[in-house]
């Protein structure tokens, strides 16, 4: 099995487990760093829509440091479905 197809399966059971977890507790933020890294466009296409619904049940929080996948999220989702921030951690503030 491959590192992206693994990586999927865990995905499903992890989502799978929240939704079951969602159907009898509050909801509680998903955090996801680089999620989709081993991913090819047509695979991250198809998940973008489910975390997508998920965000409808609770936030989602995706964080990646690739700009296609912003631009796949623009895509696939449309402008007013997520909100995009950019981190920037070179940026240092005067006096720290």
């Amino acid at each position: 099995m491959s590192d992206g197809t693994r990586d999927q399966l865990y995905l499903a059971l992890r989502l799978a487990a929240l939704d079951r977890y969602l159907e009898q507790h509050e909801p509680m933020p998903l955090i996801l760093d680089d999620l989709l890294i081993t991913c090819d466009n047509d695979r991250a296409t198809a998940i973008l829509p489910q975390l997508a619904a998920l965000a409808q049940r609770t936030q989602v929080l995706l964080f990646t440091h690739h700009d296609h996948l912003v631009e796949l999220c623009r895509r696939t989702l449309g402008e007013g479905a997520f909100h995009f921030h950019r981190l920037n951690i070179n940026t240092r503030e005067k006096g720290n």
